[in-house]
């Protein structure tokens, strides 16, 4: 359902903006009489319901349709030469993923580390750094941090590409540097309430009455007890980033899926623009399911008997 009334809200929005892809293909300056021919040729002559009517209805099999805009030109002949919504999707969907796992195998450390450091320092100097930090990041938009570390890794210390065009390891830097900075700002504060709960436990005082060294209470009882809980918080960011990376990759022109839905939103390419927010939309639903699986497969309390 909720895929389903985004596909629709997309699809209404973007029937509402002035101007069409028969527009964006021949100008402004076009005639009528070319325009309405080109519109005829894409089916845009047709009614908005019966277009969504037969898009949701490929969608359901996978089938996304054909662009109205990508390989065209205003040459006749147009609508011979329509390339395939999933071929034109196919390739920021992996360099979007490849983003985004990047991003976790920096922010899982990284969140462990400061969550840990400050709880084991709960209520010292280090801890309260720590935390307005962390309540700084949360409060700036993801748009703020990127152009921060712009000006400062590609102008003022000019050791990184401001823009990403190709997907390689230096260009991958200042997007994933960005997305970690505002994640982990939620998942180390997660983490850190979840050691600290751990911590007041009986079994973690007794090991230390047992003389069992700090670092090996803290890797055997309290890590393994605080990381249940908080895989949950790793689970939402991941949806997050389903929308956020949308800012994130157009601020650094990443060929990835926030690039190609602007791209597609600017002209007017429906088809296209549809099946990158169908696809961040499933993203968004995934993830939430799954953090709801977790949290109740590690709180018993919210299991219900049947």
């Amino acid at each position: 359902m909720t895929l389903l009334v985004a596909s629709a809200l997309v699809f209404a929005a973007t029937e509402v903006l002035p101007g069409n892809a028969a527009t964006s293909i021949l100008g402004r300056n076009a005639t009528p009489e070319a325009r309405a021919g080109l519109e005829e040729q894409l089916g845009l002559d047709r009614s908005p319901v019966s277009r969504y009517v037969d898009w949701l209805s490929g969608a359901i099999r996978l089938d996304f349709g054909q662009s109205l805009t990508a390989g065209l030109s205003a040459a006749p002949g147009l609508g011979e030469e329509r390339t395939s919504v999933t071929s034109i999707i196919a390739t920021p969907l992996v360099n979007t993923g490849l983003l985004i796992l990047a991003t976790m195998l920096l922010l899982i450390p990284v969140s462990f580390f400061v969550g840990t450091a400050s709880a084991l320092r709960q209520g010292s100097r280090t801890d309260t750094a720590t935390q307005v930090t962390m309540l700084a990041l949360v409060s700036v938009p993801e748009f703020v941090v990127g152009v921060l570390f712009v000006i400062l890794f590609a102008f003022v210390w000019p050791v990184l590409p401001a823009v990403s065009f190709e997907v390689t390891p230096t260009t991958l830097v200042l997007p994933v540097a960005t997305l970690v900075a505002l994640s982990v700002a939620y998942t180390a504060r997660m983490i850190r309430s979840g050691v600290i709960l751990v911590l007041q436990e009986d079994y973690v005082a007794m090991a230390r009455l047992k003389g069992m060294p700090e670092h090996i209470v803290i890797r055997r009882h309290v890590l393994p007890n605080a990381v249940g809980p908080t895989l949950q918080a790793f689970v939402i960011v991941v949806g997050y980033l389903a929308g956020g990376i949308v800012v994130v990759e157009y601020l650094f022109a990443f060929p990835g899926v926030g690039q190609g839905l602007v791209s597609a939103i600017q002209t007017r390419d429906l088809p296209v623009v549809q099946a990158y927010v169908l696809v961040l939309a499933a993203m968004y639903v995934v993830a939430n399911l799954i953090a709801d699986l977790l949290s109740v497969t590690f709180n018993p309390r919210l299991r219900v008997r049947t």
